[in-house]
């Protein structure tokens, strides 16, 4: 298909080239004729002008001038001033068509312009005379006395077939240069054209293999030029295309996820709270201490869900870009202080270390939100206090860098394995799986997204003395 394809538009190329050769040919033909006519018909007045002016200044007779300098192959006529034939003479040396001119013929055809001559005018030029075949050169002058007065005028004629010969010789060395000019393009031509089809084709299937679905396909990129710059821009966008139905499917089954994980998580405290509900209603509860701790997990699953509830739609506000994060100077020191004697109580009653690796003294103003961290840190905190084991430690440390606060919560809890670290930060996501039943799973979610809608790094990392470390940034400026 691609070959025949090739070829008819070859063809076309061919044809158009050879149209325009053609033309051309003609133009060139007739351009040299026509140069070549003026420079002969230069030659025969500048013969006749000198034949002219040896009559005029050696009162020779005209046999004897023209005898003198004759011009060859032509027909030269005399007339006198009344316009009669004083003489006729062809001096033929080349076999041309000339027996049946006669001098009557030569008389009739002159006739147009004997009077114009014989009044001073002259004549010259390639014209057609009447009864007499094909192009004639043409150049009459009139002749004076030694007073100027006109007493005659001389024609003199040259047959164009006598050139013929020379411009058919011309026009077939131009011909035959224009054909092989001609050849020179059009197989070229051809083994470019067939490459750059075989690009084409190459790009066309390309496309067609997108528009069916599949954006793994390649073509091959050429240099800088229009092909080889859309075979590249092709490329670019089958990697693009190739990107977002990799994201799209992602997204999806994130969606699809999320749905599922949402479901689970809003599942559990219902079902708790209806069948505590149902056994409070049916009356198979009488003792009052029963029917107390029967109200109290229900309290405890209420407060999960509005919990749950709650983180979700921070979550979907912070996700969505509509939650506006005003960023001012602050202090950090004092915002540190109460999420510490927050969480002193709690260490106290899970009976693990809270140590604190801070010099209040050397910290200065930062430029943030300040409430946002201080729920980033409760996150962390929260954290690390539910997965760190009795006589376990939490450790929170602020490291002063050139351009930044490094704020780093540090645990010997359960840590995290190696293949769980890309997820930590995933909505639902729990390393853990033994605490699956604990906290909502969105909270490290939402701290990633705070940091990051204050333009700040938040991450992961382990060590000898540590199981866990979530290290976060927080600028001067």
């Amino acid at each position: 298909m691609e070959i025949n394809k090739l070829k008819k538009f070859t063809k076309k190329v061919s044809i158009v080239s050879a149209l325009v050769i053609l033309m051309i040919i003609l133009f060139c033909s007739f351009t040299i004729s026509q140069y070549f006519f003026k420079i002969k018909l230069g030659e025969v007045k500048e013969s006749t002008e000198l034949i002219i002016k040896h009559l005029q200044d050696n009162n020779q007779s005209i046999e004897e001038t023209i005898s003198r300098y004759p011009i060859y192959n032509s027909i030269l006529q005399g007339y006198n001033n009344s316009g009669k034939i004083i003489i006729s003479k062809s001096n033929f040396t080349k076999q041309l068509d000339y027996q049946n001119i006669t001098i009557d013929k030569i008389d009739t055809a002159l006739d147009p312009y004997k009077v114009s001559v014989l009044n001073g005018n002259t004549i010259s030029g390639v014209i057609k005379l009447s009864d007499i075949k094909g192009d004639i050169i043409i150049v009459g002058l009139p002749y004076r006395d030694s007073n100027n007065t006109i007493i005659g005028a001389i024609f003199v004629l040259k047959l164009a077939q006598e050139y013929n010969s020379v411009i058919i010789g011309l026009n077939v060395v131009l011909a035959i240069s224009m054909i092989f000019i001609l050849i020179s393009i059009i197989i070229p031509f051809y083994f470019i054209a067939k490459k750059i089809f075989a690009k084409i084709k190459n790009m066309t299937d390309m496309v067609i293999t997108m528009s069916e679905g599949d954006f793994s396909i390649r073509c091959e990129e050429d240099d800088g030029n229009e092909i080889g710059q859309l075979s590249k821009a092709l490329n670019d966008l089958a990697i693009r295309l190739e990107s977002s139905e990799s994201q799209s499917k992602l997204l999806e089954q994130t969606r699809r996820d999320y749905v599922a994980n949402v479901t689970h998580e809003l599942k559990t405290p219902v079902t708790s709270i209806r069948a505590m509900a149902e056994i409070l209603k049916d009356g198979s509860l009488v003792d009052k201490v029963d029917k107390d701790k029967y109200y109290s997990m229900i309290l405890r699953e209420s407060i999960r869900l509005e919990s749950l509830i709650k983180d979700m739609l921070e979550l979907s506000r912070l996700q969505s870009g509509k939650e506006s994060l005003e960023k001012s100077k602050a202090k950090l020191d004092e915002t540190l202080l109460q999420v510490i004697d927050e969480f002193k109580i709690i260490s106290e009653d899970l009976d693990i270390d809270l140590i604190i690796e801070i010099d209040f003294n050397d910290l200065p103003e930062v430029y943030t939100n300040i409430n946002r961290i201080a729920q980033v840190l409760v996150i962390l905190l929260d954290n690390a206090f539910k997965y760190t084991a009795d006589n376990g430690s939490v450790t929170l440390k602020v490291v002063r860098k050139e351009e930044y606060i490094k704020v780093s919560v540090c645990d010997t809890g359960v840590g995290v394995e190696e293949e769980d670290i890309p997820f930590i930060f995933d909505r639902f996501y729990k390393a853990d799986k033994s605490h699956s039943s604990e906290g909502t799973g969105i909270g490290l979610s939402i701290a990633w997204e705070i940091m990051k809608n204050l333009d700040e790094s938040i991450y992961y990392e382990s060590s000898d003395k540590y199981q866990s470390i979530f290290n976060f940034t927080i600028h001067y400026n």
